[in-house]
């Protein structure tokens, strides 16, 4: 992690006390990032394979250990009330138990870097992000481009539209199960073409090791 080069075009974020326990802690669970950040103001980690949980926690922990900000996708219920995946509420957007600490919780996320997207509205998840994010100068989005830990064999296109909305640098990023690490790859360029950018990344991402599944190009199986 040591060889992460941060410069001025990066989000700095020095944290007293959490970038060292964040360093802390994954040395102990013996988790690293390799690679590197190019030297770009906006940067998209287009993450895979997407299988458990503990990617989300993992990814925080190297948040804080590199003194980064990134920014990362949440269910709007998640940045207000105690998720719980109940089958009978119709609104996506309403799942999870209110609480009295919902307005503390939702300060601390988007302090965090969190960007909570409602997946009710008619306005898209990639246009939310898209505008939420065009005022900034510079900014690193962590996204998960399966989109759910179920998927395989396939990536949601928003990397697509929000680098080429945003001009942003997309950086293909294993979830290395196998070496326990997470791998900045070199940075790739997006097309005109959906298909030809997600074709690309999913080579990328051909027979790597998540937690719970191993990520498949589609046709080799």
């Amino acid at each position: 992690m040591d060889h992460i080069i941060k410069t001025e075009n990066h989000p700095i974020r020095v944290r007293k006390f959490l970038g060292p326990f964040g360093r802390f802690v994954l040395k102990v669970i013996n988790w690293d990032v390799v690679g590197y950040l190019p030297d770009k103001k906006r940067i998209i980690i287009a993450s895979a394979p997407h299988s458990s949980t503990f990617d989300a926690i993992y990814a925080y922990f190297v948040c804080l250990a590199t003194d980064l900000k990134f920014h990362f996708l949440g269910s709007v219920s998640m940045f207000t009330r105690i998720v719980v995946p109940l089958p009978f509420k119709k609104n996506p957007d309403k799942l999870g138990i209110p609480h009295p600490f919902g307005k503390f919780q939702n300060r601390v996320l988007h302090e965090f870097g969190g960007i909570p997207v409602w997946r009710a509205k008619s306005t898209g998840v990639t246009k939310q992000v898209i505008e939420q994010l065009e005022s900034k100068e510079k900014f690193i989005l962590y996204l998960t481009v399966e989109g759910e830990m179920k998927t395989n064999q396939t990536i949601k296109s928003g990397f697509h539209y929000i680098g080429k909305a945003l001009d942003a640098t997309v950086v293909p990023t294993k979830i290395d199960y196998e070496n326990r690490r997470f791998e900045l790859m070199e940075a790739m360029p997006l097309t005109n073409s959906v298909e030809q950018d997600k074709e690309a990344l999913m080579e990328r991402y051909h027979l790597v090791k998540g937690k719970n599944k191993v990520f498949y190009k589609p046709g080799t199986t």
